[in-house]
């Protein structure tokens, strides 16, 4: 009995919210105290491009100033949630402070450990618990996935908001309109911190459509609504650039920065920033100003693509590459697979509920694929991604024991003797 009551009590334990949130914000916190050292400040807010920013908001400048060394002058190369986020810790804690570093990363820990709750709760619903419980402790526990979180950026905080969206989806099939503005809403709030979230947000949208006209139920007015108020949420940020740069700019400035930075002379050489870069060499930046350097360097990427698109397929390939295996092969391309694997069988199984997941595989990436890379630009995939292998390995081992099960099922039979088959087959 002692040992029935100690299961029972350790199947609750893994299967606790609280449990989950607890551990997963412990291994985070064990993390800072081990990297936040008495100069951790200077590492981590050196060449930061949000604390950057967010210095010239609390000193006075404006959103401005992304680079050390460059003009206070009015930018848009960064998004603005996490930026005044950052700004808010600023001015509380001071700027650039070992306290302000402390508080908001402490904040990244806690968002990071919420998102395995939120893991938890979609893989129960979607997978079963078996599925949810491994995914959620494996977010919680990895060091790896700790260690991204204690990280001066918006990662932690763009995980948390995708598996939100894929928690709240399931939940617009209801003609709720409160569910749809606050789907909507998400969806601002998402682009504005992380941009490249806003390409998945079409294709939710689109299935929520089809969904509906499937069961012939319409949501054309709460589709609309939903768009609108996403629309909304980008505007006022949208006038400010226009206003400031005279000219359409939605969010942000830097593709074509970020197109030349793996597009150019040398890329294939070279795994570091180029020199003309604004953190290495702000010389030009300063120059042109930040405007007319963007549309220099995106003319510059777009030109070597044209001249060299055997060269820009092959980089191209090389980026694939790295956004699904680094920072260790031996690990992220096995998991990565074991993702893949998971959205066809939850295609397979579930049909259109497997499609969101399948979305934020192949829609994700794909500026990466053609910008450049680092590990950290897939973090916010990695809930869903981490959830999808955990289903595939859990499929695999309730395949493997039904096969078990029924070769021993098969042996007795063999061994029965035609009126034992017979009353085995009754009982069955």
């Amino acid at each position: 009995m002692g040992k029935v009551r100690f299961l029972r009590t350790l199947v609750t334990a893994v299967r606790s919210p609280a449990i989950v949130f607890l551990v997963a914000l412990t291994a985070r916190l064990w993390v800072l105290s081990q990297l936040l050292s008495a100069r951790a400040d200077l590492d981590l807010y050196r060449h930061n491009e949000f604390a950057r920013i967010a210095w010239a908001i609390v000193s006075g400048f404006g959103y401005s100033s992304p680079w050390a060394h460059t003009p206070l002058a009015p930018t848009a190369v960064e998004p603005p949630v996490y930026t005044y986020l950052l700004a808010g810790i600023f001015k509380l804690a001071g700027a650039y402070s070992y306290m302000s570093l402390w508080v908001a990363l402490g904040l990244n820990a806690v968002l990071s450990a919420v998102t395995a709750v939120v893991i938890l709760e979609i893989g129960k619903r979607d997978f079963g618990a078996s599925t949810g419980v491994l995914a959620a402790w494996i977010w919680s526990c990895w060091l790896y996935e700790a260690v991204v979180s204690a990280r001066l950026w918006e990662s932690s905080l763009s995980a948390l908001l995708l598996t939100s969206v894929l928690f709240l989806l399931p939940e617009l099939a209801e003609l709720h309109w409160s569910r749809w503005l606050f789907f909507g809403m998400l969806a601002g709030v998402s682009a504005l911190t992380n941009t490249t979230l806003l390409s998945l947000f079409p294709f939710f949208w689109l299935w929520l459509w089809i969904n509906y006209r499937r069961r012939g139920r319409p949501c054309g007015k709460l589709l609309l609504a939903s768009i609108s108020v996403s629309v909304l949420m980008l505007l006022p940020w949208t006038i400010r650039n226009y206003q400031t740069f005279h000219q359409l700019m939605p969010l942000r400035d830097n593709f074509g920065l970020e197109l030349w930075i793996g597009n150019h002379e040398g890329a294939m050489q070279s795994t570091q920033f180029p020199r003309d870069f604004p953190l290495i060499d702000p010389s030009e930046y300063n120059r042109m100003g930040e405007i007319r350097f963007m549309d220099a360097k995106r003319q510059l990427g777009l030109q070597f693509i044209g001249q060299h698109p055997g060269e820009f397929l092959w980089l191209s390939a090389g980026r694939c590459f790295r956004y699904w295996t680094a920072p260790d092969e031996l690990v992220w391309l096995p998991l990565s697979l074991m993702a893949w694997l998971g959205a066809a069988v939850a295609l397979s199984r579930k049909g259109r509920g497997g499609v969101p997941y399948v979305v934020i595989l192949l829609v994700f990436p794909l500026v990466y694929y053609i910008t450049h890379t680092f590990n950290s630009y897939r973090h916010p995939t990695e809930p869903a991604m981490l959830l999808l292998a955990a289903y595939a390995m859990m499929t695999a081992v309730e395949a493997l024991g039904s096969s078990r099960v029924s070769r021993k099922l098969r042996r007795r039979l063999v061994r029965l003797e035609p009126p034992h088959l017979t009353i085995l087959v009754i009982q069955q």
